[in-house]
Parts: structure tokens; sequence; C-alpha cells
């Protein structure tokens, strides 16, 4: 996938051979850059573009902005919604069907049972298998010592539950020493993920990364 903006001369390539990084030292483009990424992927207008193939992509369905790594979940609400109605489709398949008509039954029965006492009769009018799983609280576990970790882990359930999209991680290389995000980059293209990095401030190139420079005068190197 590709990313461009007006005031960008170069296209940010992220392709299987380089990670593209993104330093922007003038403070009011960074902010300015990534307020329009996010509008962006809440579904306002803005002006940078995605795009592959020569095709434009919406940024609500192809990107997601990662700007803080304390307290990083993979329990984010669309994330949950897509595991959830795969687990749906999964009850309804031929190989469940049975089994899941069989769970709604004896809940449909027990609240019969319980009720008996009541002077009144009480249905189920709602009970499907997705309220079922909606309403056990159903959550990624989340047992790491590697928040890097977590973040490779999250890419694979998006591209697995959704669709391939470019990860755009902001200050990344502020959170994390050199050796580490090296390896995490080594990873992310080994396993065919597209991401981004966009920085405020420059550090020392790593191997697989291939940079563009916004200095505080917007001049582009």
């Amino acid at each position: 996938m590709n990313l461009a903006h007006p005031q960008l001369d170069a296209v940010l390539r992220a392709d299987a051979g380089a990670v593209p990084s993104l330093v922007i030292e003038e403070q009011n483009f960074f902010r300015t850059l990534l307020q329009d990424i996010s509008d962006q992927i809440n579904g306002l207008e803005g002006e940078t573009v995605l795009s592959q193939d020569d095709r434009v992509l919406e940024l609500s369905r192809h990107a997601e902005l990662i700007d803080s790594y304390l307290g990083f979940t993979l329990n984010r609400k669309p994330l949950l919604g897509r595991i959830l109605a795969a687990l749906e489709r999964e009850a309804l398949s031929d190989a469940h069907y049975l089994a899941s008509m069989q769970l709604l039954a004896d809940a449909e029965r027990m609240v019969a049972e319980l009720s008996l006492p009541f002077p009144c009769s009480l249905t189920c009018a709602k009970l499907t298998i997705g309220a079922v799983w909606k309403a056990a609280g159903i959550e990624i576990a989340e047992d790491y010592d590697d928040p890097l970790e977590k973040l490779l882990d999250y890419m694979e359930l998006v591209r697995e539950f959704d669709r391939e999209k470019l990860f755009i991680f902001v200050n990344l290389r502020s959170f994390f020493p050199d050796d580490r995000v090296a390896l995490f980059l080594e990873s992310a293209l080994g396993h065919g993920f597209q991401l981004l990095l966009i920085d405020g401030r420059e550090y020392d190139k790593l191997e697989l990364e291939r940079r563009v420079t916004v200095d505080r005068d917007l001049c582009e190197f």
C-alpha cells in the first residue's frame, strides 16, 4: 500500500522489502498529518491518500493508527465484533448447528422451569446464538511479557478476521530500544504485514527502514 499527502513530495510505499518511515520534526505538520489520518479512519474527509495498485482505498477500512503503547489491548471493539460474528457463523455451520440449537433449547427450558412459580409466562424473544456469545463476555486472552509481540499478534488477528491493512505506528521508536524495534520490523515483514512508522524526531536508521525526513523548515529529504 502507498500513502501520499499534498505536503509530501515522497510517496510512502509499504512493500515486502522494507518498512517506510516518516520523521516529521516540524510539530504543526506532524500534528496536522496525524489528525488528517485519524479523521479519515473515523469516516471524515481528508487530504491523505491511501492506494494500492493504482486504486484509492478508504483509510477507514484499510488503515489503523496506533499511537498509544501504554495499556494497548487486543480487545478492541471492532476486532471483538468480528470475532463474535465469526463465532456465530461457525456455530451455525453444519458441523455445530445441532449443538447450537440444543444450547438455545436448554436455555429456554431452564427459563421456563425457573419461572414456574411466577404469575406470568416468560419467553426468550431475543435468544440467539450470537446473543449468547455477547452475554458470555468473550475476550482475547492477553498474557504477554513483550508488548511488541502483542502488536504482532494484533496485526495477525486483524488480517484473519478483517482484512489486510496498513498499520501506522506513531512514535514507536520513543517507547522501545533500537534492537527490539529492528526485530519487530523483521518479524512484521516476515509475516507480510504492511506498516508505516511516523516519528516526531530522528533516531538511528534501522537496516529495514526506508526513511523520509521533514525537518523544522519543512524541507524534505
